[in-house]
């Protein structure tokens, strides 16, 4: 065996090795559409969209079992934070409903108490009007609201496209990483290919 020979075994070998996975990668998603090859019973398609509805109606049961529950964002709409928001953007607007409504005739003293006598009344009222809302639809809401639903829904409402490039921004590394590994052992391959030659010959 050649130098020539030595050299070229492992880099053709990282070179399949590298190809195979970017295949393999862009196989996840493409063909977004089926596509049969002389017509065969069954038609090629990448994962992804073959699986859609499968992945989608798992991805909502994985949120809602082990991620969020609408427990937990009904517990998140009473916390402080939340709720100062709340009163913050109701104080608000109410504020602005009545001094639109108020008649123009009373006086710009008496309209300034009355507003801000309003506001002082809905800071300390608001929240605990909020938190007995919250507690009163919690029942219903939890009852009627499947946050898996919601999930698997909206991600059949996606274009495959766009879930696409949802993922890859996630695992864009991920997967640059995978298709590297497949050069990696396609080298390694090729020189065990060139060992088993020379102990052979």
């Amino acid at each position: 065996m050649n130098w020539w020979s030595i050299i070229l075994i492992p880099v053709i070998g990282a070179f399949i090795g590298w190809v195979t996975n970017l295949i393999a990668v862009k196989a996840i998603f493409k063909p977004y559409e089926p596509i049969h090859i002389l017509g065969l019973p069954w038609a090629i398609q990448g994962v992804v969209p073959k699986r859609r509805a499968e992945l989608a109606r798992s991805i909502g049961e994985v949120v809602e079992k082990e991620l969020l529950k609408v427990e937990d964002l009904l517990d998140q709409m009473k916390s402080p934070e939340v709720l100062n928001q709340i009163t913050h953007t109701a104080n608000n607007s109410i504020r602005a409903m009545v001094e639109e409504r108020m008649p123009v005739w009373v006086p710009t003293t008496v309209r300034t108490v009355i507003l801000e006598m309003l506001g002082d009344m809905l800071n300390k009222q608001m929240p605990q009007m909020i938190r007995q809302i919250i507690d009163q639809a919690s029942g219903s809401v939890v009852e009627k609201i499947s946050l898996a639903q919601l999930v698997e829904d909206k991600m059949n409402a996606y274009e495959i496209a766009h879930l696409e490039n949802i993922i890859l921004k996630v695992a864009a590394k991920e997967l640059k990483h995978i298709e590297i590994i497949g050069g990696v052992l396609g080298f390694l391959i090729g020189l065990v290919q060139v060992g088993i030659v020379f102990l052979t010959t």
